[in-house]
């Protein structure tokens, strides 16, 4: 039976996130995204990062979990204020939170030291909200003892305002803020990286321009998803307000009476209901109730539809207006019902609606619009003769998965002949027997940076990290250094190139990684960390500021756990990869699987990288 739902449209949250962070942006403020009221959904985490927020937050683990399990790779901060019971979970969870006490902190050292992290924490003043936060006396005094607690580090201020006392954020408060953040810098000569100054409330206060320049970062969801300022909850400037729409359909459509016949007493949750007597009204009931939303907040799209109330599982609607009559020609037409049986209502919620209907597990979510990390489902090109690809029932996964596909053998080089692919929009995948790293980055590289401005980085599943030289950007000759529309847009930077799961690396590999400061994970890393956590921060620090990825993969490095990784933790690091939502290129060309079973090995890891997961999505 259909229930009811809420449509997320992904493309307006982009358009509404790039708005608000090109505001923020003008005044030297980046954007944390805070997708809590969605319950931390990875699709609306994405849109939120392509609009340009530089990280997430969130208020629960839970949401967290979630969206690292969808593929989110950004920063996160906690920002509910830890639970004293739950700090390793928080250090193994997020990379930084918000604090307003010292014990919490303390117990959030001891985590981290154990875990081998340090965990970065902004520190919260309560400035006249009420809310969480040192109050200003306890301020630094507390800076000074948690400052020396090994295994944490102070990143920032930060506050709280117009969730609970509703106080303004105003050019005076926020100054008091930055007056906060510079003595703590000033007594204990620490330099603060983040003055946080809020929430969407603080938003007027940025385009009136009367924000001190010292703050630098806001925490926004409101303002991003319901595309309003939460101080007199308008209509947000370059913003839409139905990126979220709740829907219901209409399971009774009859005339009534607009009050109740006989005695009354209250309703199913105690109130004395009252009623206006507007004789016989056309009346719908829909299939949803306070047990899915706030139904007042809830705001009917079509015109002349009221909401009347609602019980745990219906809500009554006046649809008496809905149905009305208009002049054509002179003539008089009758114009059809705009409410009907079985049919639809949409309503605009607001952050109390929304955030009752995403908790609800009888309320659908149903993404629309483009999500990254389905992006490659579209073309696929098999690039070069592999017996990977040999087998027909592979190809119907494929496009099970979504995918058209084609195969090609190039008869030069992939530099040149996949461009005429690429430009068509296909995911090249090269298994040739021949290596082709080089020339297939190459080939997708120009083809970025002639499209869209930039390069991929590169994620490198490798057993050794040898890379060929004329793959990096900083072993440029002085010569081709000069040549950067040329030369440089087919090299990666080594900033941008992660190497991921080493068994081993001879004297002159590990020069290079220190010299070229290469992040690289080995085994040991993996042991300690875990595969998850491993491959999360290497798509992190490979996509930073790139167009996506080229991910290079040495099946070498999987020999079932024996020295490199077991073959579920190679499929969870490809799942992690295809969630991500950044594979612009993946490359296993130089690998001659030997047997049969090496073949459907090597296969399965390809088509988890491709999207495939155990449970289809």
């Amino acid at each position: 039976m259909a229930g009811p739902s809420v449509s997320i449209d992904l493309d307006k949250t982009r358009a509404n996130a790039r708005s608000v962070t090109r505001l923020c942006a003008d005044h030297g403020i980046q954007v944390t995204g805070v997708t809590k009221v969605t319950c931390g959904m990875p699709q609306v985490a994405r849109a939120m990062l392509e609009g340009g927020v530089a990280g997430i937050g969130e208020s629960r683990l839970e949401n967290i979990h979630r969206l690292q399990a969808g593929g989110i790779v950004a920063p996160i901060t906690l920002l509910r204020v830890p639970p004293l019971s739950g700090a390793e979970e928080i250090v193994a969870s997020v990379d930084m939170s918000l604090n307003s006490e010292i014990s919490v902190v303390q117990a959030l050292a001891r985590a981290a030291e154990k875990l081998g992290r340090v965990h970065e924490i902004i520190l919260m003043v309560d400035i006249g909200d009420l809310r969480e936060g040192f109050w200003p006396d306890d301020l630094l005094p507390a800076a000074r003892e948690i400052n020396e607690f090994p295994g944490v580090r102070i990143a920032g201020i930060g506050t709280n305002l117009s969730c609970y006392g509703g106080v303004l954020p105003t050019e005076k408060n926020m100054r008091t803020l930055v007056d906060h953040a510079r003595r703590i810098e000033d007594t204990l000569g620490l330099s603060l990286g983040i003055i946080s100054g809020g929430n969407s409330s603080s938003l007027p206060l940025v385009a009136s321009g009367k924000m001190p320049p010292e703050v630098n970062q806001l925490r926004i969801g409101e303002a991003i998803l319901l595309g309003r300022e939460t101080i007199y909850r308008k209509p947000w400037p370059g913003t839409v307000q139905d990126a979220f729409v709740v829907s219901a359909e209409v399971i009774e459509l009859k005339e009534k009476p607009s009050v109740p016949i006989g005695a009354t007493g209250q309703d199913a949750f105690g109130h004395k209901p009252r009623f206006a007597d507007k004789g016989e009204r056309l009346r719908a009931i829909l299939n949803i109730g306070r047990e899915d939303v706030d139904v007042w907040g809830l705001q009917p799209v079509s015109p002349g539809v009221t909401i009347l109330g609602a019980s745990s599982d219906h809500l009554i609607l006046d649809a008496g207006e809905a149905s009305t009559s208009e002049v054509k020609d002179g003539n008089r037409e009758a114009q059809a019902d705009r409410v009907r049986l079985g049919e639809e209502i949409r309503f605009l919620p607001n952050y109390s609606a929304l955030l009752a209907a995403m908790t609800s597990g009888y309320v659908e979510k149903r993404p629309t619009g483009r999500d990254r990390s389905l992006w490659p489902a579209g073309k696929l090109l098999a690039v070069g003769a592999s017996p990977i690809f040999a087998e027909r029932r592979e190809w119907d996964v494929l496009e099970s998965l979504g995918y058209t596909t084609m195969e090609f053998t190039p008869k030069g080089g992939p530099d040149q002949d996949l461009a005429p692919f690429l430009n068509e929009g296909f995911l090249p995948v090269l298994a040739g027997r021949e290596p082709a790293t080089v020339s297939g980055f190459s080939a997708l590289s120009r083809h970025i940076a002639y499209r869209e401005e930039g390069v991929p980085g590169v994620l490198w599943f490798a057993r050794e990290p040898d890379i060929p030289r004329e793959l990096l950007a900083s072993e440029l000759t002085h010569r081709e250094a000069l040549d950067v529309a040329g030369v440089q847009a087919t090299r990666v930077s080594s900033e941008n190139l992660v190497f991921l799961c080493l068994q081993h690396a001879t004297p002159r590999q590990q020069d290079m990684i220190r010299r070229l400061r290469i992040e690289t994970y080995t085994m040991e890393d993996v042991d300690l960390l875990g595969i998850r956590e491993v491959v999360r921060n290497g798509l992190r620090k490979a996509a930073s500021g790139t167009r996506g990825l080229y991910v290079r993969f040495d099946p070498r490095c999987a020999d079932n756990g024996r020295d490199g990784l077991s073959n579920r933790e190679v499929h969870l690091a490809l799942e992690l990869v295809a969630l991500s939502g950044l594979l612009r290129g993946f490359d296993v060309s130089g690998y001659v699987p030997a047997g049969s079973r090496e073949v459907k090995r090597l296969r399965h890891f390809v088509l988890s990288a491709l999207g495939k997961r155990i449970l289809s999505r």
